[in-house]
């Protein structure tokens, strides 16, 4: 009888857990492409004086996205084949993302064009909310409490690897293909994915597959998400983890990564040709912090690391913006991305190891609303920093997530002693 594998990379020897983490891979591989190509393709088409709204409404079309389907995602991850789910999301990616890439071969920026641009943007979104919970909640399933929390921290350490090198190749996709065939050339990532899951021989578990028709899904689909809520209000720790992340994150994530670049260049001045490199510290910052929750994947203090994670975060958010100095963008960059990565991945886990499976996709759909939050964010901090002007709103902001990350670790003390027993 084969002795069953140990340690951080004990879950690479998991089949399904490499065809899932491939297919994780290339999702974090196409987020920038698609990103910045939409970006690109705004800024070229929307009026002069106009544009800076426009782009900004990009994350604001993807928040509402991920907002409205969220939820329903969750539910959808608990009562149906999660694989055969995931199958089906992938596929209508396709054909939106071959939507979006003709919209951008025949529209110069009309107003139907920009309508129908959002629309699908919005779509899109909302498909990716129902992705992401499911491979959440789907992760369990394949490797077991016991190692669920190594496979948590190998995702994130493939999306820092891959994320660097999409980065790296999206402007040359670009100017090779144009706005268009940039953005379709994303759907082969899609394609891959499929691929990757169809290969799995993932059975889900009886209890998260009991509904037989999709008629009968649907139809009891409200009821599902009522009861998530239910239980993630009525549990102290994961509500309170969740109103972490919620606050966190709406506010340090719009002025940081957002419009972190618009700070680099316009209020620190850094050159475009050395903006690139001030930005690649977030990026490092999270490889690194990945690599050491791999290698301490066994650890089960993560209501520690989780709020270890959020002080750092903000306290890199004040770093980030006290000066208008390189220095001080680098060093941030580096804390931000760290102290992000470290309390994703660490909430993430304590989530999966409190929530009986049954309702798992439905609670980690609510945790992924903090990001939704976040974009949603990003356009009245645009609108009040163009107000206000950046260095007088940044800062202020910066202050105000330290002091409620503070404020919530003091009064809710069981989030920090909240442990996940590996037995």
């Amino acid at each position: 009888m084969n002795a069953i594998p140990t340690g951080p990379l004990a879950p690479l020897y998991i089949r399904d857990f490499r065809y899932l983490l491939a297919g994780f891979a290339i999702g974090q591989m196409l987020m920038p492409l698609q990103f910045i190509t939409q970006i690109l393709w705004v800024q070229h088409y929307a009026p002069k004086d106009f544009w800076l709204i426009l782009v900004a409404f990009i994350a604001t079309s993807r928040g509402l996205g991920a907002l409205t389907f969220g939820l329903y995602g969750g539910a959808l991850a608990d009562r149906f084949n999660r694989r055969k789910l995931l199958l089906a999301v992938q596929t209508l990616q396709i054909f939106c993302t071959a939507a979006i890439a003709l919209l951008m071969y025949n529209s110069v920026g009309d107003i139907a064009g920009f309508s129908l641009f959002f629309l699908l943007t919005f779509i899109s979104s909302g498909l990716q909310s129902i992705d992401a919970p499911t491979r959440l909640a789907i992760v369990p399933d394949i490797l077991g409490r016991e190692m669920t929390a190594a496979g948590m921290s190998l995702n994130q350490v493939a999306g820092q690897v891959a994320m660097p090198l999409a980065m790296a190749m999206t402007g040359i996709i670009i100017d090779a293909a144009g706005f268009s065939g940039a953005y379709l050339f994303s759907a082969i990532g899609h394609f891959l994915a499929i691929v990757f899951i169809a290969l799995m021989a993932y059975q889900p578990i009886v209890a998260t597959s009991h509904t037989t028709t999709w008629h009968d899904g649907f139809r009891e689909i409200f009821k599902d998400i009522g009861i998530g809520i239910n239980y993630a209000r009525n549990h102290p720790i994961i509500l309170w983890v969740i109103i972490l992340l919620v606050m966190m994150m709406s506010l340090g994530y719009p002025a940081t990564a957002s419009l972190g670049p618009t700070w680099v260049t316009t209020v620190v001045e850094v050159p475009i040709p050395r903006m690139g490199f001030v930005v690649m510290f977030w990026g490092l910052g999270s490889l690194t912090a990945a690599i050491l929750l791999t290698r301490f994947s066994s650890t089960e203090r993560r209501g520690a690391l989780v709020a270890f994670g959020a002080l750092l975060f903000s306290i890199s958010f004040v770093i980030f913006v006290s000066g208008r100095q390189e220095i001080n963008v680098i060093i941030g960059n580096f804390g931000l991305g760290a102290g992000m990565t470290i309390t994703m991945v660490s909430s993430t886990i304590l989530i999966q190891h409190l929530v009986p499976n049954e309702i798992r996709g439905r609670i980690m759909s609510i945790f992924q609303l903090n990001m939704a939050f976040a974009q949603l964010m990003t356009m009245p901090v645009a609108m009040l920093g163009q107000w206000l002007t950046l260095p007088v709103l940044f800062p202020v902001m910066s202050f105000l997530t330290l002091a409620l990350v503070i404020v919530i670790l003091i009064t809710q003390p069981q989030l920090i002693r909240a442990v996940t027993s590996q037995h």
